[in-house]
């Protein structure tokens, strides 16, 4: 790869946000290490700015539940460590049996990955690392608690993620996916390929709405955990139904695949089909609620004539995917609307 590539992908990575992310890091690893030094008889408080990194260094919106799942599985761990020291002591089938019952106890509680890790880790060091008369598994713990106290403050309260901002993105990007899955539907149309029309049906097969669910999950959490954002809730919930209607444009999209494909398997494509199926990606790429409805009156016209050219199965079903294209944008076009109304009072 040319060096200019590398070097235009490398400041790709290095955005705006993601640098702003990465100093609230570091900013916080060096606060957690300060404040726990506070602590009397504390010794280096190395994991403190570890936990705070460890917290913040998990995906957007995720890091102040990350941070109280890291705090979860490090007292876990200290309370079995502690435990089977005072009874067994220290050695190595104290440690085997001491890990399994850390990340078996986790495992059974369905904890996530973050605590199980933790959980394990914790007890090894309680075991492994014990010295008469020390209080490594105290300071582990005030660790914890400080690096992961200082993480969500920054995560939940001085810094939390705009979740409008979160679902708006991802579903920019399932748009244009979605549409450009299309537009290779209608060239294969055009250039009558069946070939093409495989490879357009298995390209729409694979956009799927998983990021885009997830991102308005996290969305929604982000507004109950993070004061800040909860004034928007009611604007992520009206995102969730435009989400709604993307999911179901996804759907249809397979169908006018797939009807494409059965017309192009019969070597009988009508000059219609294409111009139908490309009026549908315009309408899923129109975002302006304006825009969006002149669009889905196109898209409807476009399956319209399309029906009144060609009576087959193939036909049928390609426009009846269109018109539930353009029935799904003037949804998403009304809730788009509503969600502008929402944030315009918020401020």
């Amino acid at each position: 790869m040319p060096l200019a590539d590398r070097i235009g992908r490398a400041r790709t990575r290095l955005a705006l946000p993601v640098l702003g992310r990465i100093a609230q890091s570091a900013a916080a690893a060096g606060i957690s290490w300060e404040l726990a030094l506070q602590l009397p008889d504390h010794g280096r408080p190395f994991f403190a700015p570890i936990a705070a990194m460890i917290s913040l260094g998990a995906a957007v919106g995720r890091r102040g539940r990350q941070a109280i799942e890291m705090m979860t599985g490090v007292s876990l761990g200290i309370v079995l460590g502690a435990g089977l020291l005072a009874v067994a002591g220290s050695g190595a089938w104290q440690l085997v049996v001491g890990t399994f019952v850390a990340l078996a106890l986790a495992t059974a509680a369905g904890a996530t990955p973050m605590v199980r890790n933790q959980a394990g880790a914790s007890t090894i060091l309680v075991l492994a690392l014990h010295q008469p008369g020390s209080n490594l598994a105290l300071q582990r713990l005030e660790d914890a608690l400080i690096g992961g106290a200082v993480a969500i403050l920054v995560a939940r309260i001085l810094f939390p993620v705009d979740p409008v901002e979160l679902v708006r993105d991802e579903a920019k990007i399932l748009r244009a996916r979605l549409a450009s899955g299309l537009d290779e539907v209608a060239a294969a149309l055009e250039a009558g390929d069946d070939s093409l029309g495989r490879a357009a049906l298995a390209r729409v097969e694979a956009v799927d709405d998983h990021e885009l669910a997830q991102s308005l999950l996290v969305a929604r959490e982000v507004v109950r955990a993070a004061p800040r954002r909860r004034p928007l809730r009611r604007r992520i919930e009206v995102l969730g139904r435009l989400y709604r209607e993307l999911e179901a444009s996804v759907l249809d999209a397979h169908a006018i695949a797939a009807g494409a494909a059965r017309l192009l398997a019969g070597k009988r494509v009508p000059a219609e089909a294409p111009t139908a199926v490309r009026a549908a990606a315009a309408a899923v790429r129109a975002i302006e609620p304006g825009e969006a409805r002149e669009a889905a009156e196109a898209t409807r016209e476009a399956a319209r004539r399309l029906r009144g050219a060609d009576a087959s199965l193939g036909a049928g079903v390609v426009a009846h995917g269109v018109v539930a294209v353009a029935d799904h944008t003037l949804r998403a076009a009304e809730a788009r609307e509503e969600e502008r109304r929402l944030g315009g009072a918020s401020r």
